[in-house]
């Protein structure tokens, strides 16, 4: 019955995002988009050009933003985009473990209860609490590859645990700099315009491994809790 709401609401989803796309072409022709997409790699070239201060105002907003509950991946393809791969990929992870960090902090120390009213909602989490008073790390790792709360909601939930500031920093950091590595180098190599497509489909393999082996990485965990039940 689970399954059958889940593929209900993703298809929803699907039907939306189209009907979205298709407005949006509608509304605005193509020669417009192209002016907005001008109009970013200006806006990047502005960024890029302030140099310090700028990657204060790009930091700050990317741990607002993960703060607020709103997608990190744009605002790690803009870092990407704006100062390159390599320091991207280092300046996204920052941005984004920054604001996990924060967020976890906010939620031990000063929202504790608002975030337990809202958690009641998640009978998982009780589940999620108990697994890491066990199993520590591993339990973050299982939760940031298969949410099991949604995860604008992670950073706060995990707060009230009794797991480490800098266990759930360090773990955080570590799941998220793979993903956000890949979606960079992708969307940097597609956007160059690599006229090599032996070197895409290079890149694009590489992010395909990454999120094969991440897939596995639950399994692995889920594995080995119930061979120590058995033991």
């Amino acid at each position: 019955m689970k399954r059958r709401q889940v593929r209900k609401k993703l298809m929803i989803l699907i039907v939306i995002i189209i009907i979205v796309i298709a407005v949006a072409l509608w509304k605005y022709p193509l020669w417009n988009l192209l002016s907005i997409i001008e109009y970013l790699k200006k806006f990047t070239t502005t960024v890029r050009n302030l140099g310090y201060l700028g990657l204060l105002l790009y930091l700050v907003a990317f741990t607002l933003g993960t703060m607020l509950f709103l997608p990190s991946l744009p605002f790690a393809l803009f870092g990407g985009i704006t100062y390159g791969s390599t320091l991207g990929i280092i300046y996204a992870s920052i941005g984004d473990i920054l604001g996990a960090s924060l967020a976890f902090v906010i939620g031990r120390y000063f929202m504790r209860e608002r975030i337990e009213r809202v958690l009641q909602k998640y009978k998982t989490f009780h589940e999620i609490n108990e697994g890491v008073k066990h199993d520590g790390w591993r339990i973050i790792v299982l939760t940031r590859m298969v949410p099991l709360i949604p995860h604008w909601l992670q950073n706060y939930a995990y707060g009230l645990t009794s797991v480490g500031f800098l266990t759930y920093a360090l773990v955080s950091l570590l799941c998220i700099a793979p993903t956000t590595a890949v979606w960079i180098i992708v969307v940097n190599t597609l956007g160059r315009g690599e006229k090599d497509a032996n070197k895409i489909i290079f890149y694009l393999a590489i992010a395909a491994v990454v999120i094969v082996l991440l897939s596995y990485i639950p399994k692995w965990i889920y594995k080995k809790k119930m061979l120590a039940k058995e033991k």
